[in-house]
């Protein structure tokens, strides 16, 4: 048998903001203690299954106050009441924030509208959905992409920008994020517009980001591992897709920054090298882009470090055909060319930051061309080498002598000189430290 009572209308405790919290002695537990209990309307209920026994009722929260005096119990079930409804709001509030109102949510709603749009071309629609799906640099793939919407920083959004290579993208990305923000303002009035990076060109008089020889020598380490020791196996086209795809991207990316590193590709070239590309002369391997920049005249370039010719012969027998990285992406569409780089990029930059590798700025395909020219210079100690002998190595490379100097020699001149200084220059000895005898 139990003993209840209406907190608001048996007690009379107005101070009660519901009329259905109830405080009652359960005699089957044998204590005087009342307990309370409330019931919230199904609206508010967030527990799985509003709350329901298996077999269907809605059962109330319920709470101990205590107290064997009904009044004094009753004040204790208020507070109990209050403490309740105040972490059921924060529940409430954290699955909002964190699941309905997230960029996937509006993206959802902005898109199937979109694709109503009568005016506009399928291809118009995909492209669209490319920029939500596009591996490695879509929207859908980035982590505060399930963040609610109004919780998204300036820093996630820089972040972002700074793991895409093209301007272009980077326009096209920000134009899919403002859409979705501007969709969620019926939800959030008061909601303010991403906050995105300048664009900016870099300045002639800043030297280019590339991997020191130790770094570099680290970083390869460190996708080698990632691969499970498969990026440096001799493997056959039947061995390298038996892989588990989590290995094979590693494959995937080694292989694309060696082609990167031994014969100084451009980012641009990556989505488009075919194997066909690279004829073995006599041990040395030889690769005739396509397209070069600008229409230059097409050069054919070797590597220059012999371990070229291995790496290269690895790469042609597990891909003796057809294009040579990231194969496996669709080449058909438009801007698939573009969300190739952005793969690696993507790949690029979270083994940099496993390598603890700190740099000013992300690292892309293009600073591997920078470190690929930045090394050999320095280990072929050019600085020395005559115009002619300087000309031929920016012929190889598909570049300029105005712009090995300009991005490269100048540096290294300017550090050589000063190691230089620091060995034959004189110590001040005025700022010499002397004992003092006491």
């Amino acid at each position: 048998m139990s003993e209840t009572f209406n907190v608001f209308r048996d007690l009379k405790l107005r101070e009660c903001q519901v009329t259905n919290l109830y405080i009652f002695k359960n005699r089957a537990q044998n204590t005087n203690k009342y307990k309370c209990k409330w019931l919230p309307p199904s609206s508010r209920d967030i527990r799985e299954n509003l709350g329901r026994s298996p077999s269907g009722k809605r059962l109330p929260y319920m709470g101990s106050t205590g107290e064997v005096d009904p009044l004094r119990a009753g004040k204790q079930a208020i507070i109990w009441y209050e403490k309740l409804i105040e972490k059921i709001e924060n529940i409430r509030k954290e699955q909002k924030y964190n699941s309905q109102y997230n960029l996937h949510h509006y993206w959802e709603i902005w898109y199937s509208r979109f694709c109503k749009d009568l005016t506009l071309s399928e291809k118009n629609k995909s492209d669209r959905l490319n920029d939500w799906n596009g591996e490695g640099f879509g929207l859908k793939h980035q982590k505060w992409s399930l963040k609610s919407i109004d919780q998204i920083t300036k820093r996630d959004i820089a972040d972002y920008f700074s793991l895409i290579n093209s301007r272009s993208r980077k326009s096209q990305q920000r134009t899919i994020l403002n859409k979705l923000n501007n969709e969620a303002l019926d939800d959030f009035p008061d909601l303010r517009p991403f906050v995105y990076p300048v664009i900016k060109g870099k300045s002639s008089n800043t030297q280019v980001e590339h991997f020191r020889r130790d770094e570099w020598d680290s970083l390869l380490k460190k996708i080698i591992e990632l691969s499970g020791n498969n990026a440096t196996r001799v493997l056959s086209v039947d061995e390298y897709q038996e892989i588990d795809t989590e290995y094979r991207k590693w494959i995937d990316l080694y292989d694309c920054i060696s082609l990167l590193f031994f014969f100084y590709l451009r980012a641009e070239d990556i989505p488009r090298i075919r194997t066909e590309w690279f004829k073995d002369v006599g041990g040395v391997i030889y690769v005739k882009l396509e397209k070069t920049k600008q229409d230059r005249l097409k050069q054919d370039t070797e590597h220059l470090y012999s371990d070229g010719y291995d790496v290269w012969k690895r790469i042609e027998q597990r891909r003796p055909d057809g294009f040579l990285c990231f194969p496996h992406l669709d080449r058909t569409k438009k801007r698939v060319n573009k969300n190739i780089s952005e793969t690696a990029n993507a790949l690029l930059q979270e083994v940099v930051e496993l390598c603890n590798i700190s740099k000013k700025s992300k690292m892309t395909l293009t600073n591997i061309r920078h470190t690929a020219f930045r090394l050999t210079l320095e280990e072929l100690d050019m600085v020395s080498f005559d115009e002619q002998e300087l000309r031929l190595f920016a012929d190889n490379g598909n570049t300029s002598v105005e712009m090995l100097r300009k991005t490269y020699l100048k540096y290294i001149k300017r550090g050589k000189l000063a190691s230089k200084a620091r060995k034959v220059l004189p110590s001040n000895s005025w700022l010499m430290q002397k004992k003092v005898s006491i």
